[in-house]
């Protein structure tokens, strides 16, 4: 996937987050959850302020992770020995597993603040299981990047 698609998918996407947390802010009650246990239960509450942390630890965690293709490339770990036939094609690869790092991460703070939210109104909230799939892709995707940039060599 092509950087500017990504910025502007997620740029998008943030902006119908903080809409949709804007809209819904009155409706929610005084304490939300905050965090949740492995079964998906809230252990851990919050004043309705909170809310709003979930989309900027999102905010600076994916600016973060779409900022390293812009670092000076001999800082950047790669998992095989940089050469000249490979660099390119390296540089390629890690940009488009940046991308998709990104669009995952994104997609695991949207659904924690959605079932925050659904939670906090007592409606019921979607399985945990989203989360565990989530974190299946996130380990599935760098698996892919590991065995992708080795191929590359």
């Amino acid at each position: 996937m092509n950087s500017r698609w990504t910025y502007m998918l997620l740029g998008t996407a943030f902006l119908a987050w903080i809409a949709w947390l804007i809209g819904i802010y009155p409706e929610l009650p005084d304490r939300i959850p905050i965090h949740f246990n492995a079964a998906g239960e809230a252990d851990g509450w919050g004043k309705r302020g909170m809310i709003w942390t979930l989309p900027l630890i999102a905010l600076f965690t994916v600016g973060l992770v779409l900022s390293v293709p812009y670092f000076n490339q001999k800082y950047v770990n790669y998992p095989v020995k940089i050469t000249e036939e490979n660099q390119e094609k390296q540089y390629r690869l890690m940009v488009l597993f940046l991308n998709g790092m990104a669009i995952i991460v994104f997609g695991i703070m949207w659904y924690i603040s959605y079932v925050s939210v659904q939670m906090s109104m007592g409606r019921a909230a979607l399985p945990m299981v989203y989360i565990w799939l989530f974190m299946g892709a996130l380990f599935g995707w760098m698996v892919w990047y590991m065995i992708r940039a080795r191929k590359l060599k």
